[in-house]
C-alpha cells in the first residue's frame, strides 16, 4: 500500500470517528407529558432537586430570587439574594449549600439553604456575547465535580473542582443551543436540555449524546431528571410553566 493510500485512509477513518463519536445514533424520541403547571414567578430559570422530597429549587433571572417549589408548582419559600442574571441553580447535599449561576458576571455563588452567600467563584468562560454564558449548572458527587454547560459563542461542556478551578471542557454540536443539565448518579450520565432546539438528550460525561428525546418546550430553561419516580421536570422561561414528563425506560 503507498504511503498516499494510507493517508486517505487513515483520514476518512479520522472522520468516521469523530462523526459516530458525536453523532446520536437515532432520531430523537418523543415524551409523554403528564403534567403541565403554572408557576407564579416570573421568569424562571434553573431547576435543582433539593434536599426534600417532592420540592424543587428554581430562580427568577431578572429578580434575583430563589424559589422552593413543590412538584405541583407551589412556592413553598423566597430567598432574595440579589443578583444580575440568575440562570441556573444546584443544590448540593454534601456541602448543605446551594450553588447559582450568573451568567452576565461568569460566576457562582455559594449560599447557606437561608440564602446567606458563603462564596463566589469567577468562571474562566469566554465572553463573546454578554447573553450567550453559562446557562446550567449540575454536581456530580462521586467525582466531586461541577458541570456547566455554556449556552453557545462557544457551546461548551465545563468540569470543575470544588473551588472552580477548570479540569476539563468539551465542545457540543447536536442542538442550536444548551440551557440547562443535570447529573444522574443511577447511570453516571447528563443530562442536557436544549431550549431552541426543543430537544432533551441524555449524554456521557463529555456531553456525547446518546438519546435524544422531544421535548416540544418552548424556551426550556431548567431541568431535573427523578431516576426514582421516572419523572423529568422542565421549567419554561416564557410561559412561567413547570413541565412534567414520564422517564423513559433506560437501557
Amino acid at each position: 500500500m503507498t504511503r498516499s493510500v494510507i493517508l486517505i485512509f487513515l483520514a476518512f477513518s479520522f472522520v468516521f470517528c469523530v462523526k459516530t463519536h458525536t453523532d446520536p445514533v437515532e432520531e430523537p424520541r418523543d415524551l409523554e407529558l403528564l403534567h403541565v403547571y403554572d408557576l407564579n414567578i416570573e421568569g424562571p430559570s434553573g431547576l435543582s432537586k433539593s434536599n426534600v422530597p417532592d420540592h424543587l429549587y428554581t430562580v427568577c433571572d431578572s429578580r434575583g430570587r430563589i424559589y422552593l417549589i413543590s412538584t405541583e408548582g407551589q412556592i413553598l419559600l423566597t430567598l432574595n439574594i440579589g443578583g444580575d442574571d440568575l440562570e441556573g441553580i444546584v443544590f448540593v447535599e454534601e456541602k448543605l449549600s446551594l450553588y447559582v449561576l450568573e451568567e452576565k458576571k461568569r460566576m457562582v455563588i455559594r449560599l447557606t439553604l437561608g440564602g446567606q452567600v458563603l462564596d463566589t467563584f469567577k468562571l474562566d468562560i469566554p465572553m463573546q456575547n454578554i447573553n450567550d454564558g453559562p446557562e446550567g449548572i449540575t454536581w456530580n458527587p462521586l467525582e466531586e465535580h461541577f458541570y456547566v454547560v455554556n449556552e453557545k459563542n462557544p457551546a461548551i461542556l465545563y468540569v470543575y473542582d470544588t473551588l472552580f478551578q477548570k479540569i476539563d471542557q468539551y465542545p457540543l454540536s447536536f442542538a442550536k443551543d444548551y440551557s440547562a443539565l443535570d447529573y444522574d448518579p443511577t447511570q453516571n450520565k447528563l443530562w442536557i436540555l436544549s431550549q431552541e432546539s426543543k430537544i432533551l438528550a441524555r449524554c456521557n460525561l463529555r456531553g456525547d449524546p446518546e438519546i435524544l428525546y422531544n421535548t416540544n418546550v418552548p424556551d426550556g430553561e431548567g431541568l431535573v431528571i427523578d431516576m426514582e419516580n421516572e419523572r423529568i421536570y422542565i421549567v419554561c422561561d416564557d410561559t412561567s410553566r413547570l413541565f412534567v414528563f414520564r422517564l423513559p425506560e433506560q437501557n
